[in-house]
């Protein structure tokens, strides 16, 4: 019954040992495409056009759905990337599931580009109530993926370095939760107020990419109170 019992063990850790993969292709791959991403964005910037009666600055002024939408884009996909990298610094390893999870995660990132694009030319025209909620809709399924990512490298702890990092992924995470209720809401909004949505969207992409520094602020003081000497 013990060597039974042993050969079962040895095989399960084999088995699982061929599950896990490195974290340096996972981290590679996600770089490259988020870079592709943001490339992407900024050609799709046209230079305006003149005419004899039009000046620069009105042109420039005339593209302005085309710079709040890269501006949304270009933070948000920061946000994702900072977020990516804080996770990706807590593990040792990566498994089957997770490069899955992330794959999906980066489907609904690629897609930006064409959102950003269908979004911005049709806000404020006919078809915005349908172009802004899919944009929306695009940045809460990368959010939603991103948070389930990191959820599930701290619910898998073969993963991650150390116990303490487990607790700060749990963390990061639930500190996410409020901007994801504020896109879901933006989401929903920009089906009667397009307008309102998109400042919404700004807002909420903000959000991603101040929370990371929030979230360090906390940590830090707390390190110090734990180091400094009791009175």
């Amino acid at each position: 019954m013990r060597n039974e019992s042993q050969t079962q063990r040895s095989l399960s850790e084999v088995w699982t040992t061929r599950d896990l993969l490195p974290k340096g292709r996972l981290e590679a791959f996600s770089d490259g495409v988020l870079a592709i991403v943001i490339t992407i964005l900024v050609l799709e910037l046209k230079v305006p056009g003149l005419s004899e009666d039009k000046h620069l600055a009105q042109a420039l002024g005339h593209e302005w759905r085309s710079f709040a939408g890269y501006l949304i884009s270009f933070v948000f996909v920061g946000g994702v990337w900072i977020a990516h990298a804080n996770a990706t610094r807590l593990i040792k390893l990566g498994d089957q599931i997770l490069y899955r999870l992330v794959l999906l995660q980066l489907f609904f990132v690629s897609l930006l580009p064409y959102m950003t694009s269908l979004m911005t030319a049709h806000l404020g025209v006919n078809g915005q109530r349908i172009a802004v909620p899919l944009y929306g809709l695009d940045l809460l399924l990368a959010s939603v993926m991103l948070n389930i990512v990191i959820r599930y490298l701290g619910e898998n702890r073969e993963l991650v370095i150390d116990e303490i990092a487990d607790e700060e992924l749990h963390e990061i995470a639930h500190q996410r939760r409020s901007t994801l209720t504020l896109l879901a809401i933006a989401t929903a909004l920009a089906v009667v107020l397009p307008s309102v949505a998109v400042a919404l969207y700004l807002l909420a992409t903000i959000g991603f990419v101040i929370a990371p520094l929030q979230l360090a602020r906390r940590r830090r003081r707390a390190r110090a109170r734990r180091v400094s000497p009791a009175p």
